[in-house]
């Protein structure tokens, strides 16, 4: 940049020299037919020749100060520019401030790139944490059940075993084995709806809201029965667009959950209102409560509120995140708030 600069100033100041020199020559000639003794072009143009050579030097030493400083000045916001642009991706926030206007753009999209860079990447970082995650959760949540059928049969087996021991430990066998299965079927529904989400919605079609939930009470009778909880469901008949064997097994999930972690003699009451572009499922039981560092988490896959108050209560921990999955794929939203040792309100919303 500086050479170009240099090269430019000494073409003009060359081009200026030469015709300032022709116009002195002619100037002092003109004067000297005027005084005795008149003088030749030629003698005048060799006298002018060391005044010229000085006149040259100088104005070379002009245009080498001018083209540095010129350079320098010039050059500065680039300069700048290119410091910030080594500050966005060293992660610091920059201002698009002293230098030129035609280089913000090209600064500021070097910085909304680097953001998204940084997004994906911490995407990439977040799925694979929660792969680790689920890896890990699963080799857990599937080893303990077969670690406690392979025991029990390994007792039968040997012959040691009465036989009210052995039918006591076929019943333990056969509740471990209907939580395994409970287990792989929920992790098969719950990769469906993922793969689902990023698929067109074809199998949406019309389905009453309220029908499907009457229909799902309906099955949980005997559970109700017997901790002797009060579930009231109300409503009218709503119809809106959307997956009707994934409404059934989202409001399946809440209704068990909320039974699940109910005491005894305790209430579940369902509300299934309507406004003008939506279906609104409010659902509140009066169970054991979810505490605040653990609402956040709540609808993770595996995640379970593992405190000495519900480990003695069989699940795993997948039934709210295939409830959020299914709301999500519905282009729906889900609320919840919980007060511990007081109960649990979840509120769904989900477009006509």
């Amino acid at each position: 940049m500086g050479k170009i600069i240099y090269r430019s100033l000494i073409f003009l100041t060359s081009i200026v020299t030469i015709i300032t020199s022709v116009v002195l020559i002619l100037l002092f000639f003109d004067i000297s037919k005027n005084i005795e003794g008149e003088i030749s072009l030629a003698t005048l143009f060799i006298m002018m020749i060391p005044v010229l050579i000085s006149i040259m030097v100088l104005m070379l030493v002009f245009v080498n100060i001018l083209s540095s400083k010129l350079t320098t000045i010039i050059l500065e916001p680039v300069r700048i520019a290119a410091q910030k642009i080594e500050s966005i991706l060293s992660d610091e926030q920059v201002e698009l401030e002293s230098t030129y206007v035609e280089l913000e753009p090209f600064i500021k999209t070097i910085q909304l790139q680097k953001e998204e860079i940084e997004f994906s990447i911490s995407k990439v970082k977040e799925s694979e944490k929660y792969r680790r995650e689920f890896t890990a959760n699963v080799t857990h949540e599937l080893k303990t059940p077969l670690t406690s059928i392979n025991g029990y049969a390994e007792m039968i087996a040997s012959g040691i075993t009465s036989a009210e021991e052995n039918k006591k430990f076929a019943n333990v066998i056969i509740k471990e084995g209907t939580r395994l299965l409970e287990l792989i079927n929920q992790i098969l529904d719950l990769s469906k709806i993922e793969g689902q989400i990023t698929e067109s919605k074809e199998s949406f079609e019309d389905i009453d809201v309220y029908e499907i939930a009457n229909n799902i009470v309906s099955r949980f009778e005997q559970r109700l029965n017997s901790k002797n909880i009060e579930l009231t469901l109300s409503g009218e008949g709503i119809i809106i667009n959307g997956n009707k064997s994934m409404i059934r097994d989202m409001l399946s999930n809440i209704i068990d959950n909320a039974i699940k972690y109910n005491k005894v003699g305790g209430k579940v009451d369902i509300k299934i209102l309507q406004n003008k572009y939506e279906v609104i499922i409010n659902l509140k039981d009066t169970g054991m409560g979810i505490p605040q560092e653990d609402r956040d988490r709540i609808f993770e896959r595996f995640y379970r509120v593992d405190k000495s108050r519900s480990k003695k209560i069989t699940g795993t921990g997948i039934g709210l995140s295939i409830v959020k999955h299914i709301v999500e794929y519905h282009n729906g939203t889900i609320v919840l708030n919980s007060e511990v040792n007081k109960g649990t309100t979840i509120e769904i919303h989900l477009q006509k």
